[in-house]
């Protein structure tokens, strides 16, 4: 098998921008991939406090007679619209049932 040496003295200019240009693709992948773990790790964080958020409220609630039923959609617009989601949800629970 014959021996193919990354960079020699005969290698062209276009394999020397062949490899810096995929080196800076992986670079910006990479960058790309973690991004979106953090967002993803954001919006996790988020969900978790929204469920939080509705199991204390439907524990108070508790007392006066109000539930708040606790499924994805209920978890899913407040995790997206912060605060004002939430009381949109919990409004809507108790004009509409």
């Amino acid at each position: 098998m014959p021996r193919i040496p990354l960079f020699s003295a005969s290698t062209g200019l276009n394999v020397v921008i062949a490899y810096v240009f995929a080196l800076l693709l992986l670079y910006l992948i990479a960058r790309l991939l973690l991004r979106a773990k953090l967002a993803g790790g954001k919006l996790l964080g988020r969900a978790g406090l929204t469920v939080l958020a509705v199991i204390l409220l439907n524990g108070v609630g508790s007392l006066i007679g109000y539930h708040l039923p606790l499924n994805p959609v209920t978890i899913l617009i407040p995790t997206i619209l912060g605060l004002p989601g939430f009381a949109l949800v919990a409004l809507l629970q108790y004009l509409l049932f």
